[in-house]
C-alpha cells in the first residue's frame, strides 16, 4: 500500500512529505482548533474482565490509577474483544479485522508479513511509534513494525528516544494478570476473605486466595499505569496526548478466558484526553476491539484501510455527533492448547453462541487446569457441592446452540436456545451470524444462506 523508494531522492522526498503532513493539520485538526495530530498511548492489560477495577464497581480492588482515568476521562461499560484468547485478539487490534479473516485465529500465529496495520499510516505520516513488552505478534513484528523495548526497559527509554516536534505511538502490553501467580506482587495483599467470588466459581478459600492474586497483579499493573501518567505529565505532553486502556481478553478463570461468555469478552476500556474528552463520561454503546484502530486514525486525521471491519468511536469519545452505534458485537474462539471452535453474536440484550465442535466436553485453557480455581471445582464436584449452573463445567458435550436473555440471565446460566417465544430472536442472530461469517471468510460452515439467495444444503445452525 505504501512505496518504499531508494536513493537519496526518495530520502529527500520522504523528508519532505513528512514536514509537510506534520505542518499542515487536516480537517479534523482545523475543526478542533489542534496544531498537530494527537499523540496515542494505548495500554492493554492481560486476561482481565471489565468487572475488576474500581471504577466498574469492584469496591475492594486497588486501582487508583485507572480510577483517576476514568474520572477524568470516559468509561465504555460494553467493551468486547474480538477473541478470548491473547493473539489472535491483539492482531484484531492491529489490523482492524476479526482473527480469521487475518490467519491469527489460531494462539501464538504471528502476524503474517502481507497484513497491514493501523501502524503504517500512522509511521507514514510522521509518527514516532514504540512498544513495551507483551506485544505477542511474533518476533518479525517486533523487529519491523517498530522499535521495541522487552523486558524491563523503563518507559523512560521511549520518551528520551523522542524526536522533538514528532507526533508518537506508544504500546504497553502488561503481562499483569496473566497466571501464574504468587505471593508479594502487591503490598498490602487483596483480603481474600473480602473479594467477590462470581457465580460461576465456586466460592471457597482456595478460590478466594486465587481471586486476591488475580486482584494483586491488577494493582500492581495499576501502579505502572499512573508511572505512564507521571511521565506524559513530566514532559509536558498530556494535554494532546489521548490514552486508551482495556484488556486483551477476559480473566483466567473457568468459564472466562476462552470462552464466548461475558466473563471471557467483554473487558474494560476507558480513554482519555484533556479537553477533548469530557471528564466522568459513561458510555453504554457495544463498542468491538476491532474499532479501535479505526478510532486512532480517525484522530489522527487519517482514513482507514478498506480492509478493516472495525468503525471509528472518535465522535462518540469528543461528544460529536455522527456516530452510528453497533447492534450486535461477534467473537470467536479456535485453537487454544486444543481445538474448540466457537463463534457468538451479543446485543444489548441477548448472546448467541455456537458451538461447532459441541460433542466435547469443556476444557480451560492450559494455564487454567493447573490453578487453585480449578482444583477446587473439581474437588467441590466429587463432594456434590457444585450448583448446577457450576456443574454445566464438567458436562460431556455442550449444545451447539446457546442463547441467553442477558437482562434476566446476566451470568449466561439459562440456555433458551428451544425457547418457542425467543425463536425469532435465535433466528435472526443465527442469520446475523451467518452472514458476518460468510462476509468475513470464516473458515467454519457458514450456516444458513445467505439474504436473497434460495436456501442451500449448508449445515444449519438451527436446532
Amino acid at each position: 500500500m505504501y512505496a518504499i523508494g531508494t536513493g537519496a531522492r526518495s530520502a529527500r522526498l520522504k523528508s519532505v512529505k513528512r514536514r509537510t503532513l506534520l505542518a499542515a493539520p487536516s480537517a479534523v485538526f482545523a475543526q478542533t482548533g489542534d496544531a498537530r495530530p494527537p499523540n496515542i498511548v494505548f495500554l492493554i492489560s492481560d486476561d482481565h474482565s471489565s468487572r475488576d477495577l474500581g471504577c466498574f464497581g469492584n469496591c475492594v480492588i486497588q486501582t487508583p490509577n485507572l480510577d483517576r482515568m476514568a474520572r477524568e476521562g470516559m468509561r465504555f461499560d460494553h467493551c468486547f474483544v474480538s477473541s478470548p484468547q491473547c493473539s489472535p485478539n491483539r492482531s484484531s487490534i492491529f489490523t482492524g479485522c476479526t482473527p480469521h479473516t487475518t490467519s491469527t485465529s489460531r494462539l501464538h500465529a504471528p502476524m503474517p508479513a502481507w497484513e497491514p496495520t493501523f501502524l503504517e499510516p500512522l509511521k507514514a505520516h510522521g509518527y514516532f511509534t514504540g512498544a513495551f513488552r507483551t506485544v505477542h505478534q511474533g518476533a518479525e513484528f517486533d523487529k519491523t513494525r517498530w522499535d521495541y523495548y522487552g523486558g524491563p526497559a523503563a518507559f523512560e527509554t521511549f520518551f528520551d528516544k523522542l524526536p522533538a516536534g514528532r507526533p508518537f505511538l506508544l504500546h504497553i502490553g502488561f503481562h499483569d494478570p496473566h497466571r501464574p501467580y504468587a505471593d508479594g506482587a502487591f503490598q498490602p495483599p487483596h483480603d481474600p476473605a473480602k473479594v467477590s467470588v462470581p457465580a460461576f466459581l465456586p466460592d471457597t478459600p482456595k478460590v478466594r486466595q486465587n481471586l486476591a492474586h488475580y486482584h494483586n497483579e491488577i494493582a500492581r499493573m495499576d501502579c505502572q499505569c499512573g508511572r505512564v501518567f507521571d511521565l506524559l505529565r513530566q514532559r509536558g505532553l498530556e494535554k494532546n496526548t489521548l490514552v486508551v486502556f482495556t484488556g486483551d481478553n477476559g480473566m483466567p478463570f473457568p468459564r472466562a478466558k476462552g470462552t464466548c461468555y461475558d466473563p471471557g469478552v467483554r473487558v474494560p476500556l476507558l480513554a482519555w484526553r484533556p479537553g477533548r474528552i469530557a471528564p466522568g463520561a459513561l458510555k453504554s454503546e457495544l463498542i468491538a476491539h476491532v474499532d479501535l484502530p479505526a478510532t486512532w486514525l480517525d484522530a489522527a486525521g487519517l482514513a482507514k484501510p478498506a480492509k478493516m471491519q472495525g468503525r471509528s468511536f472518535l465522535n462518540l469519545l469528543q461528544g460529536r455527533g455522527g456516530y452510528s452505534p453497533r447492534e450486535a458485537v461477534l467473537s470467536e474462539r479456535n485453537w487454544h492448547d486444543n481445538f474448540d471452535p466457537i463463534r457468538s453474536i451479543r446485543t444489548a440484550r441477548h448472546r448467541l453462541i455456537f458451538n461447532a465442535a459441541p460433542h466435547f466436553p469443556y476444557r480451560p485453557a492450559w494455564d487454567l487446569e493447573g490453578s487453585p480455581s480449578w482444583a477446587s471445582i473439581l474437588e467441590e464436584s466429587r463432594g456434590g457441592k457444585l450448583t448446577a449452573a457450576q456443574r454445566q463445567m464438567l458436562a460431556p458435550t455442550r449444545p451447539v446452540l446457546e442463547l441467553y436473555g442477558l437482562g434476566a440471565d446476566p451470568d449466561e446460566f439459562h440456555n433458551l436456545a428451544t425457547s418457542t417465544a425467543l425463536r425469532p430472536v435465535r433466528e435472526d442472530l443465527e442469520r446475523r451470524l451467518s452472514q458476518w461469517m460468510h462476509d468475513t471468510l470464516d473458515f467454519l460452515p457458514p450456516g444458513r444462506s445467505r439474504p436473497g439467495k434460495p436456501a442451500g444444503r449448508d449445515w444449519p445452525l438451527s436446532l
